[in-house]
């Protein structure tokens, strides 16, 4: 069987629906292929933090100007997808409240009262820590944003899996091989995820992305909070770790290590995490944190999100860089679940711009 559209999109995570909606925006016909269900990749979980806080100005701008678009994406959808709880962060390094203050976030930094009436689960010591405070960050409802997103586009979702991409010798179109059959567009866009570098690869685009079995564990509170609980990044090493965490809807909370290299590598070109992935250990290290900084929590765990995330060399932490190829246009980066309003209108953009190849607006 075949098929065409302007526009393809491979990918049904966050960055994949937002590119396919900013598409459909700009009166684009576009197709979207997903191998699974939208949303079970790497955009997998309940929730997911929004913060501004990050190591470039052009980062934290990316941030604010993403928040106004979760603002946007609420007004359309008719639902809250960005909560309001605020993110507290302990420990970190010089120079960053002036950083978002120079955006226009107003931040500031808290006291270790002020700090512990705000996240009350937390023990956190008196004296000496830096704590700071961005009452514009919160928990991203990711189901319900996955779910608005793929709603919107309805039928235009495919689910299937795609093996290849071939691009036409004189650069005008693209076949995509997919299992229901030949799909052919004017352009692509490539926002696969664990599956970029397979597909793009032997197109000539030079794409590596280190992957690494990533463990999420939600726990509930011990006494319900009288308000919702704010995101919270510890880089103080107070326990001796580095931790993300923020709320995972009603009375959970949920706990992730922060660096990459904390949890285990997988093989190159991996598109799932290995059934034989051992993460006891992290398990166990999040667990024992939870006991000791967060007594708040029930550290028996209530459930768990493990799937495949992956970086770049430049970015191991935030960032993402976006490649051209003809017809075809790629992105990858780590963390990019926060700035899918924003990176999704980009890729829009790129693929539809005038004079490129294959545009469906030549």
């Amino acid at each position: 069987m075949s098929s065409t559209s302007d526009v393809c999109v491979i990918g049904g995570g966050i960055i994949g629906l937002a590119t396919a909606v900013g598409l459909r925006d700009r009166g684009v016909d576009v197709t979207c292929w997903e191998r699974a269900e939208p949303g079970q990749g790497q955009s997998a979980g309940r929730t997911r933090q929004f913060r501004h806080l990050h190591a470039t100005a052009e980062l934290i701008e990316l941030a604010v100007r993403s928040r106004q678009g979760w603002r946007e994406w609420e007004q359309r959808f008719g639902r809250t997808l960005l909560g309001s709880e605020g993110a507290l962060r302990a420990g970190g390094a010089p120079g960053e409240l002036e950083a978002l203050r120079a955006a226009g976030v107003p931040a500031v930094a808290l006291d270790a009262d002020s700090a512990r009436s705000r996240f009350p689960i937390a023990a956190l010591a008196d004296g000496g820590l830096p704590l700071l405070w961005d009452p514009l960050a919160g928990a991203i409802q990711a189901e319900d944003t996955i779910a608005a997103l793929a709603q919107e586009l309805g039928s235009a979702v495919r689910r299937t899996e795609v093996s290849s991409i071939v691009i036409h010798s004189d650069h005008d179109a693209v076949e995509v091989h997919t299992a229901e059959g030949v799909h052919r567009s004017a352009r692509c866009v490539v926002c696969a995820g664990a599956g970029t570098d397979r597909l793009v690869r032997p197109l000539g685009v030079d794409v590596h992305q280190g992957r690494q079995a990533h463990l999420r564990v939600a726990f509930r509170t011990r006494v319900a909070p009288a308000h919702p609980l704010p995101c919270f990044s510890d880089r103080s090493l107070m326990a001796g770790e580095q931790v993300y965490a923020l709320s995972d809807l009603g009375d959970r909370y949920a706990v992730g290590l922060a660096p990459v290299t904390t949890y285990p590598a997988v093989e190159d070109l991996a598109a799932e995490v290995p059934a034989n992935v051992d993460l006891a250990a992290q398990r166990d290290r999040i667990v024992a944190y939870v006991r000791r900084v967060l007594p708040g929590l029930d550290p028996e765990p209530v459930d768990e999100v493990l799937r495949l995330t992956t970086t770049l060399p430049r970015y191991p932490e935030d960032g993402f860089e976006v490649w051209r190829q003809g017809p075809v246009v790629a992105v990858a980066g780590p963390n990019l679940f926060k700035f899918a309003p924003v990176i999704g209108e980009q890729l829009a953009s790129l693929s539809t711009a005038p004079g490129t190849p294959g545009s469906p607006s030549q």
